[in-house]
């Protein structure tokens, strides 16, 4: 068994690449997301809602959610 890495003191960078690769890891999701609100620098898609988008998020979070 590999030992976790210390994901606080991953680049935000590394922390991506981590998320996918272990697309089970909600803390490190979590986190990742954290940083995407808080760091500096980030540039956010602010673009207008798009109906369609949301409702294919909503599908894919309730496949996620009931496996």
């Amino acid at each position: 068994m590999t030992q976790k890495p210390n994901l606080n003191q991953m680049t935000r960078q590394a922390l991506r690449a981590y998320v996918l690769s272990h697309r089970d890891d909600q803390e490190a999701l979590h986190l990742y997301m954290d940083r995407l609100r808080t760091e500096p620098g980030v540039n956010r898609h602010t673009g207008a809602f798009d109906p369609e988008g949301a409702a294919h998020l909503e599908s894919l979070i309730q496949q996620q959610a009931n496996p």
